[in-house]
Formats: structure tokens, C-alpha cells, sequence
């Protein structure tokens, strides 16, 4: 696919981003400081000055829209709507557990991302596919058997480690780049999965 795109995976404690063209790498960023608002525009800027071209040559702009840290997905979602607007580029919003899923070589399996203390976003998968909508929950309350896949995870039995990264991002956006792509760049959204509850102040 003839498309150059700059995808972006904020999600978790990483920051990560990255150049495609053509499906091919060009340069990426990252770092997993939880540094998000002050390291983005910057790697954006670097990413550009690298290889030499200009932000409004990109096709569109891949972005994980979660599920993920509230502080994360909120810093990448305003970067992003901000970067598509000013340069009239579309947004490919991708889910942070499709990317994870996609270079799984597995048939049974969950994928879990870490929340906060104890708590994960989990989705489990039958035959490669998703098996019921994601959950909030503890690791601990899951009886499982087969293997968990995931960042950060924490005392899980059969686990296996996989990175968020704007490469991932970048390869469910060229895949399904037709189906995904969103010209109106009001109609993105996170997908938070367990509501934000605010503390009554009164």
C-alpha cells in the first residue's frame, strides 16, 4: 500500500512513535518513562527532521485508542486530533488489544493490559478470535488455563510478556486501512472499557 503514516501508541507507560512508508519503518521513538505530554511533540519533531520530510506528506495518522491509562490515551488523543486538523489528515484508531493480538501465534489465549494496582483490561480469544466483549478485572479472579499474554503483568501463571508499540499500530492501520480510516476526527474516541469514576468532592 502506496500510503506514509505516523502512528502513535501512548496507552500505557510507553511512548512510542513511529514513520511507515509503504509498509516500511523509517524511524521510531520511544520511551517508557510515562513522559508523554513533554516527550511526543518532540519525537513527532525529531521523527521528521531524521528522515527529512515534511509532517503534511503523511497519509493519515494511526492512533491507539485503548484500552489503556486514562492519562495516556487522553495525551495521545488530543496530540493526534490536534496533528490531523491543523495538516487536514485523516486518523486510523486502532485498538491497543488488536495490535497486541496480531502477532500471536496462539489459537486459546488472553490478552491482559495493566490498569492500575491489581486490576488488568483482559480479552479473551477462541480460535484466534475474540470470545465475548473485554472485562475489568483482577489475574487472581480468572481461573485459566491457557496462556496470558501482556504488558506488566503481575504474579500470572503462564504468562508471556508482549510490548505495546506504534509499530503494532502501524500494521493493523495498513491492513485495514480503508475500513478504519476516520476523515471525521470528532467521531474518535478512547475506549476506556471501565468508566472513569470521580469522587464526590460534596
Amino acid at each position: 500500500m502506496n500510503k506514509m503514516i505516523l502512528s502513535i501508541e501512548t496507552s500505557t507507560d510507553i511512548c512510542s512513535v513511529s514513520l511507515f512508508k509503504n509498509t516500511r519503518l523509517l524511524s521510531i521513538k520511544e520511551n517508557n518513562n510515562r513522559e508523554h505530554s513533554s516527550l511526543l511533540a518532540l519525537f513527532v519533531e525529531d521523527i521528521f527532521n531524521e528522515v527529512n520530510c515534511k509532517i503534511n506528506e503523511i497519509d493519515a495518522v494511526a492512533l491507539s485508542i485503548g484500552p489503556g491509562s486514562y492519562t495516556g490515551l487522553r495525551i495521545g488523543l488530543s496530540f493526534t486530533k490536534g496533528l490531523a486538523f491543523s495538516i487536514g489528515k485523516p486518523i486510523i484508531p486502532v485498538d491497543t488489544i488488536e495490535s497486541l493480538s496480531d502477532e500471536i501465534n496462539d489459537l486459546n489465549y488472553m490478552i491482559a493490559i495493566h490498569a492500575y494496582s491489581d486490576y488488568y483490561f483482559i480479552q479473551e480469544y477462541k480460535n484466534s478470535i475474540k470470545f465475548n466483549k473485554p472485562f475489568f478485572d483482577k489475574i487472581i479472579n480468572i481461573n485459566y488455563t491457557n496462556n496470558i499474554y501482556g504488558y506488566n503483568l503481575k504474579d500470572c501463571k503462564s504468562s508471556i510478556d508482549i510490548f505495546p508499540s506504534s509499530i503494532k499500530i502501524a500494521n493493523i492501520a495498513y491492513k485495514n486501512y480503508n475500513e478504519y480510516k476516520t476523515d471525521n476526527i470528532k467521531l474518535v474516541k478512547p475506549n476506556y472499557i471501565k468508566p472513569i469514576q470521580f469522587k464526590n468532592k460534596f
